[in-house]
């Protein structure tokens, strides 16, 4: 039995015109001894075999997003529109560990450098400190570590059976975050310099007290594209039966 891989960050920005693979992805044995270790090269194939042509989009556009974070130091409500996700094609796995028979994907990766940018509305406090806004958001996340953990389940459509993800979770892991924000309190640049400066001074604080509101949302949205390819390829072109 042969197992076409569909690589994690190709379920993140594309989406295929016809319900089948690209043929020249690599091919695993899928029950071969090393199979993990054969899907852990097999994705950086796929990515640079993407980036030469095959179709992927970068970067990945997400509609909205909607950040809320209630008691603790950093209590705001985000809300993001027009979300452009650049980078993700960059990643390097680190592991990857497939459990077909239970339907289950778990990988780590690794990606230099994320950049999130949106238009932003934004109101809360961080600290003592009130804050709001209305504008450009740019949230870049260096040597970034993500922990995806990918649920399935076997659907059956039309006699044939599809693998539909029914969870997606993802973990966060930056090294560094760096946070910018343009047009904080309506414009005043005395105090938008002075709150982005206060930003990047305690960014570990601020985004671990976001980080699990990012995570859940980000969780949703690959989920949702990650199933317009699962939800149209039967598994059997997915999952090659001998």
């Amino acid at each position: 039995m042969y197992l076409i891989l569909l690589p994690v960050f190709v379920a993140f920005g594309v989406v295929y015109a016809q319900n089948s693979l690209p043929a020249e992805f690599t091919r695993c044995k899928q029950n071969d001894s090393k199979l993990n270790d054969c899907l852990k090269a097999a994705v950086p194939d796929a990515l640079r075999r993407m980036k030469q042509g095959i179709a992927i989009q970068e970067p990945l556009f997400v509609s909205g997003i909607n950040i809320e974070s209630g008691a603790g130091p950093v209590v705001i409500t985000q809300n993001y529109k027009n979300i452009k996700l650049y980078g993700l094609t960059d990643s390097v796995l680190t592991s990857y560990k497939a459990d077909l028979k239970n339907y289950r994907l778990r990988t780590d990766s690794h990606t230099p450098k994320m950049e999130f940018i949106g238009d932003y509305v934004m109101k809360g406090r961080i600290l003592v400190l009130p804050i709001q806004g209305k504008g450009i958001a740019n949230i870049t996340m260096q040597s970034l570590v993500v922990k995806h953990d990918i649920i399935g389940e076997p659907v059956i459509k039309d006699g044939k059976t599809y693998m539909h993800i029914k969870d997606y979770k993802v973990k966060f892991i930056p090294k560094k975050v760096s946070l910018y924000f343009t047009n904080l309190f309506n414009g005043d640049k005395r105090l938008g310099d002075q709150m982005n400066k206060f930003l990047n001074e305690n960014s570990d604080l601020v985004f671990n007290e976001l980080k699990e509101s990012y995570e859940k949302s980000l969780s949703s949205v690959f989920q949702d594209v990650t199933n317009k390819i699962f939800d149209r390829v039967p598994m059997n072109q997915i999952f090659l039966e001998e």
